[in-house]
Formats: C-alpha cells, structure tokens, sequence
C-alpha cells in the first residue's frame, strides 16, 4: 500500500503545480511586437511565479527594477515556500538580465540565500511570459511593467476580481475567486470570496469590513491586503501594484502557497463569445486537470448549443464536444453550467482581465479565465506573424513550464525556439 499512497501523492502535488501555474493567467499566447535588447526591460516591473520545487509548493511575487542594461538594481519579493524557507515577506532583490533580439531572455533574481533563475519572452516592453529555469523547481508566471500613477489608494479605489490558487496547509490543492471593494482610505467596504479547497466548495463567503486598514498604503509599488471572512478565516496578501486595473497577490499566511491576480471589475456586462480555459488538480487518473473551449453566449443566461469544449479529467479525454449551458450574474458575481459529453461547473467574476473562472465539481480543483473573443470567423490566416507563449503542466515525467517565441505562417506553418 505504501507505494501506491507515494505515487498517488506525487500525482497530486503534480496537479497543484498545474493550477498554481495557471493562477489567474493561465497559460497564454500573445502576438510579440518589435525587435528586443536589454534596453527593452527597462524600468519597475511586477512578477508572479507559481510552482513546485524540493519541498513542494510554492509561491512568490515581487518587484525588480531593471536599468535598460543587463542589471536588476533594486527590487523585493514575497516568497511562500512551506516545504523550504517558509514564509518569507518583502525580501530585497538584486541581479541580472539578457534579452536576445528575438525577445527570449534570462534573468537572475538574487534575494538572501534565495536564487530564482528565470527564462522569459517579451511581449513586448510592458509585458514578458516567464518559467523557473533550473534544476531546484518548476513554475511559471508573469512580467508587468508598473504605473507608478497607481502606487496611491485614491486611484485604486473601486472593486476588483481576484483569481488565486495553490495549495493549503496540507498540501491539498486550493482555488478562490472574489470580489474586493476599496474606499480611498483603503478600507473594503464590499466583499465576497468563493473557494474550492481539495473539492470541498464554500461559496460567497463574506468578507467583512475590518476594523483596521485592509489595504496598505503603496510602498514603491507593493502593498498589503488583509481579507477577513465569515467562514474562511482571514486572508493576508503582499500585493504588488501593476496599474490602475491591475494587481498581483502572494499569500502571506503559512502553509498557503497560494498566488494569482486581480483585475478592475468596471461591468458586470456577459454577452457575446468567449475563449476560456481551466486547469488544476484532479481527483481521478493521473492527477492533472486541463479544459478549454468557446462559449458562445446570447446575454441574456443562455449558453448556445454551438459552443464547443475540451477537456482532459486525469487523462480521461472528451475533444470538440458540442456544449450548452446556462448562467446567472449577481452583484458582480456569476455562476455557469456547461451541459453535454464534459459537463462542468464554476463561479465566475467579470473584469477587465476576463472572467475570472472557479471550477466548482467536485471532482477537480480548477481555476482560469475566459477571454471575450472578437475577429471571428478564423482561418489559418488569423495566426500570422511572432508570439510569445507561455505553457505549464504535466507529462509522464513530471511538471513542464516552458516558454517559447515561434512565428506562424498565415498558411499553418510555425517556426521558433522555446525555452523548457
């Protein structure tokens, strides 16, 4: 029995890595613009990175100023490792860089004892892909260049959708979506949080208001927010500020590797088209959750029997199949269900990111996002010209992140180079 309980643990720390990784950016494809050098990271950049290493899980999001030449003069980090340092909060962050003129880069992000190596692709100047580039882990997450226009609490003020996952204090895998409202004093005057925890759900939790400031006032861009529920206990996060709409969180409580996004929800609005994608732990086979596909929409609760989805439940694989469903939205909040041969479910929460997605089955723990989708109908055509893509998951031999500049035909060729 001892054999088969390791694997079955091994599996599942797979599947946390998976979902970590995706957060709330799941894995991406952008059109990269221009020719890049080192003058092309330049300036105060947001990151998160998400994934497995020696101890297990583990989160961290942070700050670097690169100065155009090679150098990370200055930067801080939070880093959320139970299985090694442990929590470790607003650490300073020195290094170096390289970027090729295709937009590939490396970075080496020095905090203590604490080493992250990183390979990137550039979208370009504001934005980059990034993975973990080195024996001692796997992760993924993403590069922002920051607005220092936004490093105020007047100017955040209003409501924002977070996306977050990981893992809990056992290790077990973790997703949570929410709503947060911020006064221009930085307290939360509206909130509420939903959570799926190793398959248990527990919806619209609560959050009340505090009698303290919930969220810090900026410092150089990073920030901290304390989220007090009803059922959940209370959520402590170092929060690094990309723009007006846009945040980056890292649970700072221990035993909670847990990190992800936030977007500005500035409508509620859900019609039309929309290109999704989940991913996160499963409770059945191999360990590993992936679904993707487009739901098309009438805007009035109706999801149409001409969407289509795919989806991989622990190697158990249904693709291209025909989909309908329903959904209801609420106070800034939505729950879905998809019908058909890959029944789901999940609770959502419109932004300016997308739909900020939580599988609510009990049969996985998934988060994602779904994109409105725009430009259709689409022929090979339509992917033409370089992009930066950002991948994580697991294969037989384990977690994979990888990131990769390729260059598509119009005619169904691709060229590139990746970084594994």
């Amino acid at each position: 029995m001892r054999p088969k309980k390791l694997l079955f643990l091994c599996l599942m720390a797979l599947g946390v890595a998976l979902l970590a990784g995706c957060g709330g950016s799941s894995p991406v494809v952008h059109s990269v613009a221009g020719s890049f050098s080192n003058a092309s990271l330049n300036g105060n950049y947001a990151f998160t990175l998400s994934g497995v290493n020696a101890g297990g899980p583990f989160a961290v999001a942070g700050r670097f100023q690169a100065n155009g030449a090679g150098v990370i003069t200055a930067g801080a980090e939070d880093i959320n490792s139970p299985g090694t340092v442990g929590v470790l909060i607003n650490q300073p962050v020195t290094g170096t860089y390289a970027v090729r003129a295709d937009g590939r880069g490396t970075a080496t992000l020095n905090s203590g004892s604490t080493t992250f190596n990183l390979a990137f692709v550039l979208i370009n100047t504001s934005t980059g892909l990034t993975i973990r580039f080195q024996s001692t882990g796997n992760a993924s997450g993403t590069i922002d260049l920051q607005d220092a226009t936004a490093f105020n609490l007047t100017t955040l003020a209003g409501s924002f959708a977070f996306n977050v996952s990981g893992a809990d204090s056992l290790g077990h895998p973790e997703g949570l979506v929410g709503l947060i409202t911020l006064d221009t004093s930085g307290d939360i005057t509206f909130g509420q949080v939903d959570q799926n925890d190793n398959g248990t759900v527990t919806a619209n939790n609560a959050v009340l208001a505090p009698t303290f400031l919930a969220f810090s006032v900026p410092t150089n861009g990073r920030s901290t927010l304390t989220v007090p529920t009803t059922s959940l206990g209370t959520l402590n996060f170092a929060v690094y500020i990309v723009d007006a709409n846009h945040l980056k969180l890292v649970e700072t409580d221990s035993g909670f590797p847990i990190v992800g996004e936030a977007f500005r929800q500035s409508s509620t609005t859900v019609s039309g088209s929309f290109a999704f994608t989940l991913a996160g732990a499963s409770f059945t086979g191999n360990g590993a959750f992936v679904s993707g596909g487009i739901l098309n929409t009438d805007g009035a609760g109706n999801i149409l029997g001409t969407s289509v989805v795919d989806v991989d439940i622990g190697g158990a694989v249904v693709t291209n199949a025909p989909a309908s469903g329903t959904f209801t939205i609420t106070g800034g909040r939505g729950t879905a269900t998809i019908n058909g041969a890959a029944a789901q479910h999940f609770i959502f929460y419109p932004s300016t990111g997308g739909l900020q997605l939580l599988g609510t089955d009990i049969t996985n723990v998934s988060t994602g996002v779904a994109f409105s989708q725009t430009g259709t109908p689409f022929t090979n055509g339509s992917i033409s010209g370089t992009y930066g893509l950002n991948y994580s998951g697991v294969n037989g031999a384990g977690a994979v992140d990888a990131v990769a500049q390729f260059t598509a035909t119009g005619t169904g060729g691709l060229s590139g180079a990746p970084e594994l």
